[in-house]
């Protein structure tokens, strides 16, 4: 009985120390391709990206993610350009997976044009 009851105050214990990691929301990095010339700022899905020179920074309070990890990298590179790194949630997309999301984004952006004429 003592053992159950120890589980289930190890267990709220540990809901309750998770709960402020969830609620600091959504954080990412990406590094541009190639440089901006000025800050700039755009949203996507709810997340504001802040890019100065080759960093972006993403950042949202309300929210765990745009999507998976390469979905979220596709977005981001649709609305800031191609990417040379991608970094969420603690992960980072290898060279060859930012290649794939670099030509992701440009795929979705032609798309796009051809569903809009």
């Amino acid at each position: 009985m003592q053992i159950k009851l120890l589980s289930a105050g190890l267990l709220s214990c540990a809901v309750l120390a998770a709960s402020p990691a969830f609620a600091a929301g959504f954080r990412a990095e990406a590094k541009l391709a190639t440089p901006v010339s000025s800050a700039a700022t755009t949203v996507v899905e709810g997340v504001e990206w802040t890019c100065n020179g080759d960093a972006c920074v993403g950042v949202a309070d309300k929210k765990a993610g745009l999507d998976s990890l390469m979905k979220e990298c596709r977005k981001v590179a649709a609305a800031v350009g191609p990417l040379a790194s991608y970094t969420s949630r603690g992960r980072t997309l290898t060279a060859g997976n930012v290649s794939v999301c670099n030509r992701l984004a440009a795929q979705s952006k032609s798309d796009s044009t051809l569903a809009a004429r």
